[in-house]
């Protein structure tokens, strides 16, 4: 992986203005990989019944276990949502460089913006939440957005300040602009474009980068 570290002008660039493992960093980390058949079961019964309407026994039951062994493994339904959560977003790192392969400067961020609303949006759980459980995105949004946007837009800062200093993202106040970008891709999730999703973000976005 190249990293603006690596390289002493821009001209020298195969360059991802991203540096990928740098977004893992501040995430909730990895679920250890035996709690994966408790969190599969965990994410079938929320994509079939909804996260509310599920309880331990029904992942109990989807995995052929005891409540208990449920329970002592990932805890309450509301810990198996966020062990679910930190699982799906540490794979969707690691996919980042195939969906990013060949994106320069500014594109990249597009591009992962992109990844990100697609990727949310076709994930079973989330589905199902959108399509039946809207009771639970009000919450979400009065308790939950604020910690979500200060959370992510920590992590985007640095990395959008070193894009910058390469000279792939216009200068502007980094902070502003990862919050921007952490707010503008929350709200695609919950409502995407009417279009196309990647020609709104080249009208859109894009202008906001280029340098």
């Amino acid at each position: 992986m190249i990293t603006v570290e690596d390289v002493t002008t821009v001209e020298e660039l195969p360059y991802e203005p991203l540096h990928l493992p740098s977004l893992a960093q501040g995430l909730p980390p990895v679920p250890p990989p035996e709690l994966d058949p408790y969190l599969d079961a965990a994410a079938t019964c929320f994509a079939r019944h909804g996260i509310s309407r599920t309880s331990g026994p029904d992942i109990a039951r989807e995995l052929g276990v005891s409540r208990t062994t449920v329970y002592r493994q990932v805890g309450t339904v509301e810990q198996a949502v966020r062990l679910l959560l930190a699982r799906e977003l540490h794979r969707f790192l690691a996919h980042l460089p195939t969906v990013l392969a060949g994106a320069v400067g500014p594109e990249t961020v597009t591009r992962l913006l992109a990844a990100v609303v697609v990727s949310a949006r076709e994930h079973p759980v989330l589905a199902k939440v959108l399509a039946d459980e809207p009771e639970l995105i009000g919450p979400f949004l009065t308790s939950e957005l604020h910690a979500l946007v200060d959370r992510l837009s920590s992590i985007a800062t640095p990395l959008l300040d070193r894009a910058m200093d390469a000279g792939l993202v216009h200068r502007r106040d980094p902070v502003v602009l990862a919050e921007f970008l952490v707010r503008t891709a929350v709200s695609l999730v919950l409502a995407p474009p009417s279009g196309n999703l990647a020609d709104f973000l080249d009208q859109t976005v894009l202008p906001v980068l280029s340098p």
